[in-house]
This record gives C-alpha cells, structure tokens and sequence, in this order.
C-alpha cells in the first residue's frame, strides 16, 4: 500500500493539498474536477506533450505508407453525371474486379493478391467542386467532377512502393475508361458474318458495301486530323485509306470479275428467280422516275421563254439598307427536281443492266469445282485482307481517341498542405479528446485516494 501511494504522489498531487480551504466534500463534481486539475496542471501539460508528440510520429509514418490523388473529369457530360458516350458516370468503377485485374497485370501480381484484397485498400471521396444542377429547385443536388483517390499501402507487395502502385492503378482505370465509354465505333470491327447460303456476287457486294462503310469513316477522321500518325501502328488514317482502296481495286475487283464471268451460283434456279424478281422493282422504280423527269422538263419547255429570268425582289442587309436579291422561280425548281429524277433513273438502269448481265452469265455457265475452290480461296484471301485492316484502322483510332481525349481524365498531387492540415485537424481532435479522458481519470483518481485515506 505504502509502494502504490508513493507512485501515485509522483504523478498525482491531491486537491486538499492545494485548495486547503475548500469543503471538497460538500462540492458538485464540476468543482470537484475542476481543482483536481489544477492540483495536477503540470504533469498534465507534460502528459499532452508527449500524446501530441506520438500521434504527430505515428500519423506521419502512417501517412508514409499512402498515396492520395486528385481525379478530375475534364469531359462537357461529366457536369451532367455522365461518360462520354451519355451513360451514367460511377466512379466506384474504380475499384471494379475489371480495373483491379488490369493494375495487378500491370504490377505483375497475379499470384499476390486479388482484386478484392487490393479495392479494400483504396478510398474514395468526393470533392466539393460539383455543379449545380437546378438551383431553384428545393430537392437541387451537387453532381461532383473531382474526387480524391486515396491508396493504403498492401502489406502483401514488397517489391513496389506505394507511388508506383497508385500510378499502375490510375493507368488501369485511364485504360479501362478509354475502352468502353470513349469513342467505341462498331465501323471498324470488321465481321464478314454467316455467307454459306449467300450467293457469290452478293458476297462481293457484300465486301464492298463494308469497306465503303470503313472509308467513309476514316475520311472523316481525316478531315479531323490529316497529319496524325499512330504510335502503336505506325500508320496514318491517310495511309489506311490507301489500304482500303487497294483491297478495292485490286481484291475485290478480282474476285468480282472471276464470280461474274465464271457465273457461279449456288443455287441456279433460284438465284436467277430471285434476279427478275429485282428487276421487275427496280423497272417500277425506273418508270416512276421518268415519268417525273419527263412531266419536269416538258413544264419547263412549255414556259413562256419571257418569263425565264432572272427574278430581282426588294430585300435588307444586315446594316437595314435595301439591294434587289436574286431569287428562284417556279422553272428553276423543276429543273432541280428533273435532273434529280433523271439522275436516280439512270442508277436504277445501271442496276438492271448489271443484273441481266449477271443472269445471262450464271444460265450460260458450265463451270466445274475447281472454280468453287478457287472461289472460296479467292473469299478467304479478301476476308483476311479486310480483317488486318480493320484491325490496323481500329486500333490506330484509339490510338487517336486517346490522343485527343488524353485530358478528359486528369490524376494531379494531392495539395501537401491540405494533407498536413488534415494531420493538424486529427491531432487537435485526439488531443482535446485525450484531455477529456485525463480529466475524468485525475477526478475518478482523486476520489480513489480520499475513499482509501478515509
């Protein structure tokens, strides 16, 4: 007993000893409390220091063993909770088994550890830096365009440091974000499809129709950006287009023309059939296009040659000052419809044209199966051909997507002094709160040491 009084008087100074006029007895708890610290003012002060002086040593070295980034949507739709392409923004995707499994291959830790184990290791906060959406609106809500990602480290990854991995994961997630919501085009995925039961000249038909689909698109890529040129493929949207066309002219073409003048067919009767039938609409069309241009241009042919001019009607600028304007007359809009008509007419004789030549080559063919093998061979090569451009095209255009979409998604230091103010706010918390649970302890002590002198 004498021992544990000793102790106690080297850290604890009792309130009688101080407050030698005070009726501590008769005093409420708050007064009681009250001269317990000031009795012990001293060694309370030293035992704050040293709390202040750990938690300060312990937050720094935790602090060490984290990253934390600011992520920022840079894209028009994010102010609207959106990925480029209008689906819904989530920015937990982040932490998704498909984002995680691509960090870990990045990392090489696929025998480490798994998605999971590494999600749980990554925070994710909003910033306050959200647009409002409606703010007249009573239920009106914030839609952030920044977060902070924060990575704790693993304690399984040795080899990596805590930098290194953040920067594997943001990479991750830049990918993954890239590939299913900027700038997917089905164009460019070539797929020749199921052509067992298609005839020999549509397959053909077909070949162009789909590389005319992948031209088009890549000259606009080209009205974009002539002069852009992949770093993964080495090539250029101009020299894709050059690779287009020579699968064109000379693939296509080739197995085209040995389709027609052999007349192959898979099914004779049938296919023949089915060519009439064509025919049959497309002379309804024809008819129904010249009968139009024929009433067009025998209207304007019936006009009084007087009054086909030029028509000049009273008009204002921009500046309010009047000029006689040039404008159509009834002529001049029939003769645009005319050409029109005549123009479709013509494309529409072409096809039947075209198709007859086709009937007549397939009724008078007698070919045998050397010139189906050399069909289906000349089919696979063209295929190929299509499919290794489509792919070199696809590739190189996101390529060019993520070139020019390279700041829709922005990863930037976390302000230190935000952080170093975060570490101040969390000492100053525990501090206040270590202060409380001191002067509960020294009251809770003070009226153990009169309970026992008692």
């Amino acid at each position: 007993m004498k021992k544990e009084r000793k102790w106690l008087r080297r850290l604890f100074r009792r309130s009688e000893e101080k407050f030698t006029n005070v009726d501590l007895d008769d005093a409420n708890i708050f007064k009681k409390i009250f001269c317990a610290i000031a009795s012990n003012i001293k060694t309370i002060l030293v035992l704050m220091c040293i709390f202040v002086a750990v938690c300060t040593v312990v937050m720094y070295i935790g602090s060490l063993d984290r990253r934390t980034l600011v992520l920022s949507l840079n894209y028009q739709e994010a102010s609207k909770g959106q990925n480029p392409n209008l689906t819904r923004y989530n920015i937990y995707e982040l932490e998704s088994d498909e984002v995680m499994e691509r960090a870990i291959a990045y990392a090489g830790l696929q025998d480490v550890l798994t998605p999971a184990e590494l999600a749980d290791h990554i925070d994710i906060a909003e910033n306050n830096s959200g647009k409002v959406i409606d703010p007249l609106d009573e239920n009106t809500y914030y839609i952030s365009t920044s977060y902070t990602i924060t990575y704790r480290r693993n304690r399984e990854i040795k080899n990596i440091s805590t930098e290194d991995m953040m920067e594997l994961i943001c990479k991750a997630y830049n990918d993954v974000f890239h590939q299913n919501y900027v700038g997917t085009n089905s164009v460019l995925k070539y797929d020749l499809g199921d052509i067992d039961n298609m005839e020999y000249i549509e397959i053909a038909r077909t070949f162009t129709n789909k590389s005319n689909q992948m031209l088009r698109y890549i000259d606009k890529r080209i009205n974009e950006n002539a002069t852009y040129r992949s770093d993964l493929t080495g090539q250029s949207f101009q020299t894709i287009r050059r690779m287009i066309q020579n699968v064109q002219s000379y693939s296509i073409k080739k197995y085209y023309a040995f389709a027609l003048e052999s007349g192959l067919s898979r099914n004779r009767d049938h296919y023949i059939r089915t060519l009439n039938y064509h025919n049959d609409m497309l002379d309804i069309k024809y008819q129904k296009f010249m009968i139009d241009y024929n009433v067009r241009k025998q209207t304007v042919q019936n006009y009084d040659s007087a009054m086909i001019g030029t028509v000049m009607v009273p008009s204002v600028n921009e500046r309010q000052e009047y000029y006689m304007s040039r404008t159509n007359i009834g002529t001049d809009y029939l003769t645009r419809d005319a050409d029109f008509s005549l123009t479709q007419g013509s494309a529409i004789e072409r096809d039947i044209i075209e198709n007859n030549d086709i009937i007549a080559k397939v009724s008078a063919s007698t070919v045998g199966e050397s010139e189906y093998q050399k069909a289906e061979e000349l089919i696979d090569n063209v295929d190929a051909e299509l499919k290794n451009v489509a792919n070199i095209a696809d590739t190189t255009d996101k390529d060019y997507i993520k070139h020019t979409t390279k700041d829709y998604l922005t990863f930037t230091e976390y302000n230190n002094s935000d952080g170093r103010l975060f570490i101040l706010r969390s000492v100053i918390g525990l501090t206040v709160l270590f202060f409380v649970l001191l002067c509960f302890l020294y009251y809770m002590v003070d009226g153990y040491i009169r309970r026992k002198e008692d």
